[in-house]
């Protein structure tokens, strides 16, 4: 008996290690990248696939930040490009009362109201100077960062009080949050300023001058006021609007002891928010972080005070009163927090973009193709026909990988560093990029270079050029032959990435999110040849086969 049981172990042992190494090479042979021995069973080969590429404008992007989870930048500024048009963008934000909250004093008069939105700032490293002892010293300078178009063009900047409410929670479904996006039309109250603005590195310092504290007399017997020099910590530059005195004295300072300033919600309905609109034909846009950012009031009130024996604190020429009037600085800082959003303008017609993105050729396809972001322009993708799918299903291929090559049509500036492939039917993510085997490493969509002489330039120089964007979608691809259980075909879509196009791998999220704050763009080569296209869009296949 025992041994019988020992033989029937054995066999099971041995069916269950037959069982295994089949499960292992059926896997090894999905992986991608798997290295096929040509034992005269398996046999490999390529294909590249045609495909149909056009344009089409995305109308919206959501612009608000009621996601906590997803937290979008500001835009701000207008340009125009000459393959993209001209696009102009809208910086709308609540205040938040200060932490303390508010409590103006005896007879409060403004002295300045400043908005100061700080820039996205990158420390750039300088050569100083050479001494004489030939050691270098350097500089570590600010530059502005996550700045586009012609930044040495002026355009003007207008702020006006909100006019709309902006809702942290959706009316209608109080849980859900609201939801805001770029093409909405917003109310607007009294225009608060208004002046030419171009980006300025430089601005890090602002002066209050104080029109009620006489620090002294010059040699002609006129006042001396006295004046606060405000510097943020680490000199970052920052946009800088005074806005309307007369506004600010009545409407806050006057109104100060109204139950307005209670709390933020009765405060954001009495007042609802800053509208910071740009208008011009051409100069620069900026994306903003807009924590950081408030609107202060810079006052002087009237505070009693005894004075020391050796004191004169009102300038009667008396020391050491008591009860003395004393004119006294101070300031109030609203934060812009609570919620924000933008609005985005696109007129494409004085672009290259203009005619094809009125009237896409869906059937023949693109022989350019123009991304861009903040609700811009996207390309949509049919990877493969009917006819040639089943042709592929009919030959067994084994899917090894599939990489999808996008090239930059030409050298261009300011291109996005990344862009990002997803299924536009569904709205999701592609397979290969939230699979665990795969990823975004392997997914794939950073810009790559490539090394170009640049003639124009004295002398001329090899220099770092865009050259393309490639994507590896083998899973997606196999999903599409497999005979046993075919996905259907759907269209893909190529846009600008931005940080909340990365899936939350942690809630098996699929969905992609409609936000899109970046306006860089790119054009690239289409699916139609020309006389000097010779690096169309392509889709490559690498595949095994039973011989």
């Amino acid at each position: 008996m025992s041994n019988r049981i020992m033989t029937n172990i054995k066999s099971i042992g041995l069916l269950l290690m037959l069982l295994i190494g089949i499960v292992s090479c059926e896997k090894d042979f999905e992986d991608i990248g798997v290295d096929l021995v040509d034992n005269n069973k398996f046999s490999v080969g390529d294909s590249t696939l045609e495909i149909i590429a056009y344009n089409v404008n995305i109308e919206k992007s959501r612009v608000d930040n009621n996601d906590f989870t997803r937290q979008p930048l500001s835009l701000l500024g207008v340009s125009n490009d000459n393959d993209f048009g001209h696009l102009k963008a809208t910086l709308i934000s609540q205040l938040s009362l200060p932490a303390l909250g508010v409590n103006f004093g005896q007879n409060p008069l403004i002295d300045k109201v400043v908005l100061d939105i700080p820039y996205m700032v990158k420390d750039t490293t300088v050569i100083k100077e050479i001494t004489d002892n030939n050691d270098t010293i350097y500089e570590s300078i600010k530059a502005i960062d996550s700045i586009y178009g012609n930044k040495s063009i002026a355009y003007n900047i207008t702020v006006h009080e909100l006019g709309t409410f902006l809702n942290v929670l959706d009316p209608l479904d109080p849980t859900q949050g609201q939801v805001y996006y770029s093409d909405k039309i917003y109310q607007l109250k009294d225009q608060i300023y208004s002046d030419s603005f171009i980006a300025n590195v430089n601005d890090t310092v602002l002066y209050v001058d104080r029109e009620l504290v006489i620090i002294g007399e010059d040699g002609n017997g006129n006042p001396i006021h006295d004046i606060d020099t405000i510097k943020r910590e680490n000199l970052i530059p920052s946009i800088k609007l005074e806005l309307a005195n007369d506004f600010f004295q009545n409407r806050f300072l006057n109104n100060g002891g109204s139950s307005d300033f209670d709390n933020n919600d009765s405060f954001r309905k009495y007042f609802r928010g800053v509208y910071v609109d740009a208008n011009g034909m051409d100069g620069s846009l900026i994306n903003l972080n807009t924590r950081g950012s408030s609107v202060t009031i810079y006052y002087t009130n009237e505070v009693i005070q005894d004075e020391a024996a050796d004191e004169d604190l009102n300038g009667n020429g008396t020391f050491g009163e008591d009860d003395v009037t004393v004119k006294t600085k101070q300031r109030a800082i609203f934060a812009l927090a609570g919620v924000f959003s933008n609005n985005y303008i696109h007129d494409y017609t004085t672009g290259a973009i203009g005619n094809v993105i009125v009237n896409p050729n869906k059937i023949n396809g693109e022989e350019k193709l123009y991304v861009q972001g903040a609700a811009g322009s996207e390309a949509i993708l049919d990877l493969i026909s009917d006819e040639a799918l089943d042709e592929i299903r009919s030959k067994n291929w084994l899917i090894n990988d599939a990489i999808l090559t996008f090239y930059v049509d030409g050298i261009q500036e300011e291109v996005p560093q990344q862009l990002f492939l997803y299924n536009y039917e569904y709205n999701s993510n592609i397979t290969d990029l939230t699979s665990p085997l795969f990823g975004p490493d392997v997914f794939g969509g950073k810009l790559e270079y490539k090394r170009e002489l640049i003639p124009s330039s004295m002398p001329p120089r090899y220099e770092n050029v865009p050259e393309k964007y490639v994507f590896r979608i083998a899973k997606y691809f196999s999903q599409l032959v497999d005979q046993t259980n075919p996905k259907p075909i759907t269209k893909l879509a190529i846009k600008n990435f931005v940080r909340t196009d990365t899936p939350n791998f942690a809630f098996l999220d699929t969905l992609v999110q409609p936000f899109n704050w970046i306006p860089k763009g790119v054009v690239l080569k289409g699916n139609l040849p020309t006389a000097n296209n010779d690096k169309r869009i392509k889709l490559e296949i690498f595949y095994s086969k039973i011989n």
